[in-house]
Formats: C-alpha cells, sequence, structure tokens
C-alpha cells in the first residue's frame, strides 16, 4: 500500500488528479490544506509520496518543500508548478522532487506519476 498525501489549499484544483489516484487500490489517499496540517499528519502517519500544490493555505510550497527534504528525507515528493522545466529544477534543485506536474494535473498526470513511482520503488528493491 502506497501512503500519497495531498497538500494544497484549493482542493478543487487537485480534484480531478485526486479521483484518479484513488481509483488505485493500492494506494491510501489524504489530503490536508496547509502545510502545518501536513506536519500534524506527517507526525502520527506513514507517508510514502507528498504531493504539493503551488499554493498551501499557510503560503507557498517551495519552503514547505525545503523543510520536508530536511525532516523527512525519505519521503518522494512531486510539486505542482507553472514555472517552465528548466526553472523549475533549477528552483528545486537538491530538494528530491522527483516530478513537476502542471497547474490543476489530472488523470493524465496522476498516472505518468503512479508509474514514474513504479519505477523509482523498482529501482529501490533491485528489480
Amino acid at each position: 500500500m502506497v501512503s500519497i498525501l495531498l497538500v494544497g489549499k484549493d482542493p478543487a484544483s487537485l480534484a480531478v488528479f485526486a479521483d484518479e489516484l484513488s481509483r488505485d487500490e493500492g494506494i491510501r489517499l489524504s489530503s490536508v490544506g496547509s502545510g502545518q496540517q501536513a506536519w500534524d499528519f506527517l507526525g502520527g502517519n506513514k507517508v510514502d509520496v507528498v504531493v504539493a500544490d503551488e499554493e498551501l493555505a499557510d503560503g507557498p510550497a517551495l519552503p514547505f518543500v525545503r523543510e520536508l527534504t530536511k525532516r523527512q528525507p525519505l519521503v518522494n515528493c512531486a510539486m505542482v508548478s507553472p514555472l517552465d522545466p528548466e526553472e523549475f529544477h533549477e528552483v528545486t534543485e537538491g530538494l528530491g522532487v522527483f516530478m513537476q506536474l502542471p497547474v490543476s494535473p489530472g488523470a493524465e498526470e496522476a498516472a505518468k506519476m503512479l508509474r514514474l513511482l513504479e519505477s523509482i520503488y523498482a529501482l529501490l528493491m533491485g528489480k
């Protein structure tokens, strides 16, 4: 079972993405609105992947992702960002963000993220 935590101030912007993820029986999906709620959740729950929307209820996602890297370095992180890919890479370099998602990601991005995670886990397991 893969546990995914969605963090974003506007649940509607991640709704289609979340619906697609929830179709997979091997995924436990949770969501919170703010970075502080995410810290509270992470304090009591095992999470494999955090998906951070570009804006959280308590500020931009980037500071949260920077802190996530420090506090929970083994948690995989994907991030919604309108930046072009090269600029996104520069901004997030060293943060362990495995995937950039477009604003209001949909079913296609959810499927792509799951395939990428499957590849990551296969590499980690030596398969």
